[in-house]
């Protein structure tokens, strides 16, 4: 039976602090579960209510719990009814196998951060290096985000722009999203390199500019009066073409 102390300390890993602290995280729901235990994370516990249980019955080495507990465990509106406690992986030495690398500079929403992770799975890219203030992998609403492709991609933190400064002077081409880059479907982008996505609110950073070698934008219609688009939606566009 589930302690009163494991509920909390369960429900105190919706704050980073703690997650660190502890070294694990949350996966909630059904689909999230089951990638998960389908990888090579460990899950250090996993909870159902009885009511899930009845209808996924594959799940029946969840420990039971009651309605009121996994709402107390949950971080969500509504709990989905089952829910595991994973111990966060030690980074490994960043080594990308990916012909194209993801680079995300600065991604502070965490929706963008796991969409962009998934995204880039969709597109055959299971590299992503992230500068070191990107928001955290662990965070519940990027876990979510990434819809169970955060099990399966290869996803470090790291001092971005060095990263970058030193596959420049190994020769890699470097693509940069920027508003004054070149027209993305008149270039001849190679699925090869990296390429970097900047932060909703600032774009590429000052320090990692000089290390773009081939800068690209996604051209706007004439007349149209949005000043930008959203992180995720313009990486979206990005992996897209230069992965046809």
């Amino acid at each position: 039976m589930i302690t009163k102390n494991t509920i909390k300390q369960i429900a105190s890993l919706r704050q980073q602090k703690f997650r660190k602290e502890l070294g694990l995280f949350v996966v909630e729901g059904r689909k999230m579960t089951e990638e998960l235990l389908q990888s090579n994370f460990e899950t250090v516990g996993l909870y159902a209510t009885e009511a899930f249980l009845a209808d996924h019955p594959a799940f029946a080495n969840a420990e039971i719990v009651s309605e009121v507990q996994m709402d107390q465990m949950s971080g969500q509106d509504t709990p989905p009814g089952i829910l595991a406690v994973v111990k966060i992986p030690q980074q490994s030495e960043i080594k990308t196998t990916s012909q194209l690398v993801i680079a995300l500079d600065g991604i502070a929403n965490p929706g963008n951060m796991g969409t962009l992770i998934r995204t880039a799975e969709w597109f055959g890219i299971h590299d992503v290096v992230c500068s070191s203030d990107c928001v955290e992998l662990w965070n519940p609403k990027t876990v979510q985000a990434t819809m169970g492709s955060l099990f399966r991609m290869k996803v470090w933190s790291t001092d971005l722009p060095a990263y970058l400064k030193q596959a420049k002077a190994d020769g890699k081409a470097i693509y940069g999203a920027l508003l004054d880059g070149q027209n993305l479907f008149q270039m001849q982008a190679k699925p090869e390199g990296l390429l970097v996505i900047g932060s909703e609110s600032h774009g590429i950073r000052a320090d990692v500019l000089p290390c773009i070698t081939r800068p690209v934008t996604i051209p706007r219609v004439d007349g149209s009066m949005t000043e930008s688009l959203n992180a995720a939606v313009a990486g979206a566009v990005l992996m897209a073409e230069m992965t046809k």
